[in-house]
């Protein structure tokens, strides 16, 4: 979750190993999808 909003932020951040990305202001149907994306892996 952060503030840096941005494609490039996105794309820096997958590429430094994160699972996903999430910009404020959260969406919360965005949250619980990328929250079951993850616990299926």
């Amino acid at each position: 979750m952060t503030a840096n909003a941005f494609k490039e932020d996105e794309e820096n951040c997958l590429a430094a190993g994160m699972n996903a990305h999430l910009a404020k202001p959260l969406d919360m149907e965005k949250v619980k999808q990328t929250i079951c994306e993850m616990v299926k892996l």
